[in-house]
């Protein structure tokens, strides 16, 4: 019996690992399907890929998470009888799991328009692309994957140092119990401002501009496969990040992928933990500028409290309460801070003293 269960374990495990690679190569792989519809091989393929993207990697993270904590401790557990909490994070991922044509207008809606000027502008009048100063796409790629984490990070740490975009994205560190849904946990209005702040950078090393083909086996063969995997594993990692794994991945979670744990600590209310560890991908970031963490107490972080102490949120257990608390609460704590002035728009180390 014990034998049947190792086996059972690890086919599960391979199978959670071909989602998370499917995630990423979601897109790639439906073209492939359409442009080959008299291959009988791939109907079955073509069944999976109807289901979004969004959806296998949740199927993924919650069956990983599964196999590593158990029933008791899972995100899986929590969603059968969830707290106030975990409502919110039901309804925000719900929201992101609307169909792209819905969710797109609903964007433009409840950001005010920021979602909109940056669809708009953005991709059809920025064109200041310094891709022509990196030929080999090599390094267009590594470029663009270091830019993007760089300027998340300084934007995550902004968006706790600026009293005014705290305001919106306290929503996201509300949450007082870790899970799996905590990831997709932000309204419509802070992926507008994070578009604003991160898209016009980005213009400067847009997409790189991959070759149509590439020779099997040689370097840029294998640059582009290890790219893909990099992608799925990050894609899958923010939704690890905020599960119950408690894992720190060894010296690779302490100089090189932001893990679980590591995460968790910058969600724990105690402040020398809060605004710490802001890296959403790549641990260099903290290392670099000063903001690393970890906790070196004998029960590790397993005794921390998550969430905020001033909490405006979670306050109701009814579906009527969540939808307030996500559509109307998100705001009203923003425009409580702009009506202070000037010094809601500065960082704290800014402001006068």
């Amino acid at each position: 019996m014990g034998k049947l269960r190792l086996i059972l374990w690890w086919l599960a495990f391979l199978f959670a690992c071909g989602l998370v690679v499917s995630v990423s190569g979601h897109g790639r792989i439906q073209a492939f399907v359409e442009a080959h519809p008299g291959l009988a091989a791939y109907l079955l393929l073509a069944v999976l890929l109807a289901i979004p993207a969004r959806v296998v990697a949740l199927v993924a993270a919650y069956l990983i998470e599964l196999l590593f904590v158990g029933w008791s401790r899972s995100s899986l557990r929590m969603l059968w009888k969830p707290r106030a909490s975990v409502r919110l994070d039901i309804l925000s991922t719900v929201v992101l799991m609307l169909p792209q044509q819905y969710l797109r207008y609903l964007g433009y809606l409840l950001s005010f328009g920021l979602l909109f000027a940056t669809d708009a502008y953005v991709g059809r009048h920025l064109d200041v692309s310094l891709n022509h100063w990196l030929p080999l796409w090599g390094l267009q790629l590594i470029a663009f994957t270091v830019f993007q984490s760089l300027l998340r990070y300084w934007l995550h740490r902004l968006e706790h140092a600026v009293p005014a975009l705290w305001a919106v994205h306290k929503f996201h560190h509300s949450a007082d119990r870790m899970n799996i849904l905590t990831a997709g946990r932000d309204t419509q209005f802070v992926k507008g401002v994070e578009q604003g702040l991160v898209v016009l950078p980005m213009g400067l090393l847009v997409s790189p501009t991959l070759p149509h083909a590439i020779a099997l086996g040689s370097p840029g063969f294998i640059a582009a496969a290890v790219y893909f995997v990099y992608h799925s594993f990050i894609i899958m990692n923010s939704y690890m990040a905020h599960s119950n794994l408690r894992t720190d991945y060894g010296w690779v979670g302490r100089w090189l992928i932001v893990s679980p744990r590591m995460h968790r600590l910058h969600h724990a209310v105690p402040c020398e933990f809060h605004d710490k560890n802001f890296s959403n991908d790549l641990v260099i970031w903290d290392r670099l500028f000063g903001t690393y963490a970890r906790c070196d107490t004998p029960a590790g972080d397993a005794g921390l409290p998550v969430g905020i102490e001033d909490n405006p949120f979670n306050r109701s257990d009814s579906f009527a309460g969540s939808l307030r608390e996500y559509f109307f609460t998100t705001y009203l704590e923003l425009f409580r801070e702009l009506k202070k002035g000037l010094t809601a728009l500065l960082p704290a180390g800014l402001r006068a003293t």
